[in-house]
């Protein structure tokens, strides 16, 4: 009968335990997306874009309008909302404006992390989706990246 009441008193704690809310998992959800003036001063003002991927063969530079505007398109307007704890930028994009660099993103391309997040005085600020066209240009850039890798493992 003693053993009884134990288990009767262990199983009532234990059913009113309730479990702790869960933490959403992700980053950058708190982050609202860059003010739309800023896209508007890139658009109107950018001279220059820059971008360093950290595992890729290459880097690429544009100074000239038209790519500018194109490369601006890859940024929606959206808000990013949260991505996955674990998730590492490809590279880093550098915005000038006569020869100043006027805004930095990060960039996160590879599954369930598909965004810019924005820095201010080195410390994340803003984050945007990527567009659609985005999509399109990185998954590129990516397949390009491959196929030179692939040609520099087997001599070519």
């Amino acid at each position: 009968m003693k053993n009884l009441l134990i288990l009767i008193f262990c199983t009532l704690v234990l059913a009113s335990c309730k479990p702790e809310p869960k933490k959403p998992i992700g980053k950058f959800g708190d982050l609202s997306a860059l003010p739309e003036n800023s896209m508007k001063r890139m658009i109107t003002q950018a001279t220059y874009i820059d971008y360093i991927f950290y595992d890729l063969p290459f880097s690429i530079s544009q100074d000239d309008q038209p790519s500018i505007h194109s490369n601006l398109k890859l940024i929606a307007l959206e808000q990013l909302g949260s991505i996955q704890e674990g998730c590492k930028p490809i590279g880093r994009e550098f915005f000038h404006i006569n020869g100043e660099i006027a805004y930095e993103a990060e960039i996160y391309f590879q599954e369930g992390c598909y965004g810019y997040v924005f820095f201010e005085n080195n410390k994340p600020a803003y984050a945007n989706k990527i567009s659609p066209s985005g999509m399109k240009f990185y998954s590129n850039i990516i397949q390009q990246a491959a196929q030179i890798q692939n040609k520099a493992l087997n001599g070519g």
